[in-house]
Formats: structure tokens, sequence, C-alpha cells
């Protein structure tokens, strides 16, 4: 009857502790620690959809725009070719639902300045 209790209490020593390992594995392998999993998850169905919405729109550059997400703060970063692109993207990203603030931090550069910047930086760049 001892043996049979001693295996029941290490059984569930045991199966406590696997269950309190794989927790901590989960913020390690799932993006950014510090959330929860739940917000992990609205956080990339947030981003999708904002993604979605620039394909929906070809007058959005969206190969130049990068987006980043924190609990519904979309950061835009990248290249637009004029004003109206950069408020469009602004417009088209503030219009998305679940989308709590946008913080613009997209770089307009005409034609003529991403080229000059373009050769450049391709002249620097001895691995081509």
């Amino acid at each position: 009857m001892k043996t049979m209790r001693y295996k029941s209490l290490v059984f569930l020593l045991t199966s406590a502790l696997s269950v309190c390992s794989c927790e901590s594995r989960v913020g390690a392998l799932g993006g950014e620690s510090y959330k929860k999993y739940g917000e992990q998850v609205e956080d990339k169905k947030l981003i999708a959809n904002v993604r979605q919405n620039f394909r929906n729109n070809k007058a959005i550059p969206d190969h130049l725009v990068h987006l980043s997400i924190d609990r519904g703060i979309v950061q835009l970063s990248g290249f637009v070719h004029n004003a109206q692109e950069a408020d469009l993207v602004f417009l088209t990203t503030t219009s998305t639902p679940g989308v709590k603030d946008v913080i613009d931090n997209l770089v307009v550069l005409s034609g003529s300045e991403y080229a000059r910047r373009r050769a450049a930086a391709e002249s620097r760049d001895t691995k081509r």
C-alpha cells in the first residue's frame, strides 16, 4: 500500500514538473516572451489583416512597407514614393479593425532620390 502511494506521488510530481517546464518554453518559442499567448495570437491576426488590406489596394507599395506590432499598436516603417502613398498606408492601417494606434516612421523618397540612393548602396556592395 505504501509503495502504491509513493508511486502515485512520484507520478503527480513528475507530471506537474513537465507541465511547468512546457509553459516556460512557450514564451521562448513563440515570439515575444513578455506577451501572453493570447496577445501574440491577436497581434498575428491583426498584422495579417493589415497586410491583406495592403494587398487589396494596388496603390500601396506593400513590398516596401514593414510592419511591427505590439498589443494592437502598429509601427510603420519603410519607403513610399510620395506623400499620398504615405497617407494611404496610414489611413489603411488605422481603419483596420483592432488597430489601437499607429506609429508612422515611413520615409518619402522621390523616384530620383531613391534611384540615387540605390545606386550608391549598390556601388558600396562588393558581394554582388
